[in-house]
């Protein structure tokens, strides 16, 4: 290797942070023997001693010798566990993650919840048009306005009927019409800057 290459180092230092949480002394007393302890050797002991009292009536016939079964069998599998590992992690938390494994959804969680993604679905649209024309519009009769009936008390003058729509002429609007498309803001505004 030459003075220009460098050769690179990576350090890991996960599993050392993943050291598990151990019970090595009991509060007031001194050690405990064999420990320290694991939670999961502490729970196994536990479990496996509580075992062997509810079925004594099975296996307990042999005088002295159930004592230390007693004592051996709950240690043993503790012990047992200590060097067990699966993927580098005590069996306890292997079983734990394969649990969490097998109970997450299949489309993940969600802030803590199950997401379920939708079906695809055909989305169908329709689009009206209303056109509206002028030559219709100017031809219409205007309806005259309602008059209330005066009081006897009070005299109102009559108001001024509605001053007559110009007629618009026909084949001019249709012109018109057929020359330039209606029109937005915009292109109106952009239309009379052309213009100048």
């Amino acid at each position: 290797m030459s003075a220009d290459e460098e050769q690179l180092i990576g350090h890991s230092y996960t599993r050392a942070r993943k050291h598990p949480l151990v019970i090595g002394k009991l509060p007031g007393a001194g050690r405990l023997p064999g420990g320290p302890y694991t939670i999961t050797q502490i729970v196994t002991m536990v479990a496996t001693f509580l075992l062997l009292i509810i079925t004594r009536q099975l296996w307990a016939h042999f005088g002295v010798m159930n004592v230390l079964a007693m004592v051996i069998l709950p240690w043993g599998t503790a012990w047992v566990l200590r060097y067990a590992r699966l993927d580098g992690r005590d069996p306890a938390r292997a079983l734990r993650s394969l649990l969490v494994y097998a109970s997450t959804p299949a489309d993940g969680r969600l802030a803590g919840s199950p997401q379920h993604r939708s079906r695809p679905r055909l989305a169908g649209a329709t689009c009206t048009v209303h056109v509206r024309t002028a030559p219709r519009a100017a031809q219409a009769k205007p309806v005259p306005a309602a008059v209330p009936k005066a009081r006897k008390s009070a005299t109102r003058p009559a108001p001024r009927p509605a001053p007559a729509a110009q007629p618009v002429p026909v084949a001019a609007s249709s012109a018109a019409r057929t020359r330039q498309p209606a029109k937005s803001g915009l292109q109106a505004l952009l239309a009379s800057l052309d213009e100048r």
